[in-house]
């Protein structure tokens, strides 16, 4: 077995240390090999420890792996730990099932129980005893990587507790410290626009005009109220008057109040002239000297959306201004409210976190606020006008729009799209259209400061992975020791970046100025041969690395196979003052100190809550359709009266509180507090 021998006298050091106190309790013997019994579900049968495919994968060692075996990475680390394990998973089946079928069975079929978006469910059953104590096991002398990485990072310990102040499960946690995901746009076609000396704007497409615009009257950005902004250090624009570009809009409208293409675009060119002095107007959106705010954007996507002849070279008769990649992330749409108010909608990053601190610490619900609804009656006047995907709300469309709106330009019938927000990586990738840059963010007002802003960081993740206490002594020691290996040097360098057979002696330093392992060129080949050039698809479906198990992620993976494009984005959001949420929470100080706090992924509930979220609060999945419905309606069609269609806040504010808001706001104050405080809660 590769390094066994040196693997086992590392730990039986190590928990000798542990236990030289005179503390006799059993600690893992590593030259005994144990079964381990897994049960990782993730609704995916690629996404599991077995290996899938129904073609083989061979390895540069001549390994060939077939369809049943376990994927390399679990075979490798089978050698290194002396575990032989089994995959007792139902390999389509998903982690929200799997939970149900363990708890019936008291968690006695498996070892291991983990999967996608179950961290709540496995703290749940750790605080009723059918999982393993793991803040026990560390004070036992157990899993001293991970109890160093808890010390070193209290708020990720924090995040991870259960409401009697212990840790039963480890999630998946992100590149803490970094961005998640940026706004990306069409470069040529902002410089087509905008910077054209003879222009041959559409004239035959036309818009209503609905929206009326956000920094105008006494918002009007001049002076002191954004005029001058700061998009990177020793760089600044200032704005010359407190002209809005939607009203100069709106006015040039006919009397059909109808936009052509010619009338937006004129107008914005001579707006940019007259506000700005940028060598190039399509530097008002491009580059390190961005300083466009949510009206500009707006009335960019106007003229897009009005000339798609023109930019297109006559391929369709329409194009979209903004989309999501799939109807899954529609939430997205819903981050432009803090270009619009200023307050944050998710407060980390995942749709279900709809959540942000206030200046004494405590939850607000974002969905819940008068700002938020604002902002969904702003996104249905942009959503009339045509400027979002129309059908980006229906998610029982699967489509990748991405691929569709960006990746279809050589098509028979075409599909185009100007802006997303995703992940640099795949969104630049070379593969899916060479025209795709990232752009700043669009500069607000944030926490009572003008500042550049991305609320969408890094973060822990709600899957993860727990121990069931039916499972033997000699089991748990031994899946302790595995939980710990992925937070060791070695085993986090295997999660991340693949078996050492595939890591080049050389390294390579990433746009922070860091560096990491660098892939040989196999892995490379094999991601574009089977994968379309998706490394982390590769790693995860093929290889077995990078499931969602408990392990601290490195950006330096996603710097692997990002393009040219995508390292100029990186380095443009580096370079700039854009800030972003992190768990320490710091940011320019304003109106809150806690505003930038990332809240938890997850929460543990005790069982009065749990009973008060299920019998007394009605806030489910279906009842957040009534975001979408004003969104869709509120404008185009406000006398629906199938469905709820709040026309004003108050309207909106009586659906929270006809479905127990109240209740839901304090109970999850209290889980929070309790997280935090080590205390029993109520």
């Amino acid at each position: 077995m590769k390094k066994l021998l040196s693997l086992i006298f590392v730990f039986v050091l190590a928990f000798a240390f542990a236990g030289c106190d005179g503390d006799d309790t059993p600690q893992d013997d590593l030259s005994k090999n144990v079964t381990l019994k897994v049960n990782f579900g993730t609704g995916n049968q690629d996404r599991t420890m077995t290996y899938n495919k129904a073609n083989p994968l061979t390895m540069p060692d001549g390994t060939v792996i077939t369809a049943g075996d376990l994927k390399p990475m679990w075979t490798y680390i089978g050698e290194e730990l002396n575990i032989t394990f089994q995959d007792v998973t139902v390999q389509d089946q998903k982690a929200s099932d799997l939970i149900q079928v363990g708890a019936a069975n008291q968690f006695k079929d498996a070892t291991i129980y983990g999967g996608n978006s179950i961290m709540e469910d496995l703290i749940d059953y750790g605080t009723k005893g059918y999982f393993v104590d793991l803040t026990q096991a560390m004070e036992d002398g157990n899993m001293p990587n991970f109890k160093k990485y808890l010390d070193d990072n209290p708020a990720i310990a924090d995040s991870i507790k259960a409401h009697d102040g212990k840790i039963y499960a480890i999630p998946y946690i992100a590149e803490i410290g970094t961005y998640a995901r940026a706004m990306h746009v069409r470069e040529t076609w902002v410089k087509k626009l905008l910077d054209a000396a003879t222009p041959t704007f559409d004239t035959a497409t036309t818009i209503p005009v609905h929206y009326e615009g956000f920094y105008v009257g006494s918002n009007a950005r001049t002076g002191e109220n954004g005029g001058t902004v700061t998009p990177k250090q020793g760089v600044s624009v200032t704005k010359k008057t407190n002209q809005n570009v939607i009203e100069l809009m709106n006015a040039a409208a006919g009397a059909d109040g109808r936009l052509n293409g010619q009338e937006a675009a004129t107008v914005l060119r001579q707006y940019i002239a007259d506000n700005y002095d940028y060598a190039n107007p399509s530097e008002l959106y491009l580059g390190a000297k961005a300083a466009y705010d949510m009206d500009e954007l707006i009335a960019l996507f106007r003229v897009i959306k009005t000339n798609p002849s023109y930019l297109t070279a006559g391929k369709t008769n329409s194009v979209t201004p903004f989309f999501v990649r799939q109807t899954s992330y529609r939430d997205d749409l819903l981050h432009f409210s803090i270009y619009l108010g200023g307050d944050t909608v998710f407060g980390t990053d995942t749709y279900s976190a709809r959540w942000r601190f206030d200046a004494n610490g405590d939850l607000v619900f974002t969905f819940y606020e008068e700002s938020f609804y604002d902002s969904l009656s702003y996104f249905s006047q942009w959503y009339a006008e045509g400027l979002i995907h129309t059908d980006f709300h229906v998610q029982t469309d699967k489509t990748n729009y991405r691929n569709v709106f960006y990746g279809s330009d050589n098509a028979t019938n075409p599909q185009f799209g100007f802006m997303t927000f995703d992940w640099i990586a795949s969104t630049t990738a070379d593969n899916l259209n060479n025209d795709v840059v990232t752009v700043l963010p669009p500069v607000a007002k944030i926490n009572g400061k003008w500042q550049y802003y991305i609320p969408n960081s890094r973060s822990i993740k709600p899957d993860g992975w727990a121990i069931s206490k039916a499972a033997s002594e000699e089991e748990i020691l031994r899946a302790l020791t595995l939980f710990d290996y992925f937070f060791s040097e070695e085993g986090s360098r295997l999660q991340n970046y693949g078996l050492p057979e595939l890591l080049s002696e050389e390294t390579f330093v990433g746009p922070d100025g860091i560096t990491y392992p660098k892939y040989k060129q196999w892995i490379l080949d094999k991601a574009n041969e089977l994968a379309k050039g998706d490394l982390s698809t590769f790693l995860r479906d093929w290889l077995g690395c990078q499931m969602p198990i408990g392990y601290q992620k490195e950006i330096g993976f996603e710097y692997q196979y990002t393009s040219e494009r995508g390292f100029a984005g990186w380095r443009l959001l580096n370079e700039s003052t854009t800030n972003f949420p992190t768990y320490a929470g710091t940011g320019i100080k304003g109106d809150n100190d806690n505003y930038y706090k990332l809240v938890p992924s997850f929460f543990s509930f005790t069982q009065r809550q749990s009973t008060t979220l299920q019998e007394e609060v009605s806030l489910d999945t279906s009842f957040y359709e009534v975001v979408y419905n004003v969104i869709r309606f509120k404008v185009l069609e406000p006398n629906r009266s199938d469905i709820p269609l709040p026309k004003t806040y108050q309207e909106y504010k009586k659906l929270y509180d006809d479905n127990g808001v109240q209740k839901y706001i304090n109970v999850y104050n209290t889980a929070f507090d309790a997280m935090t405080g080590g205390s029993s809660g109520n």
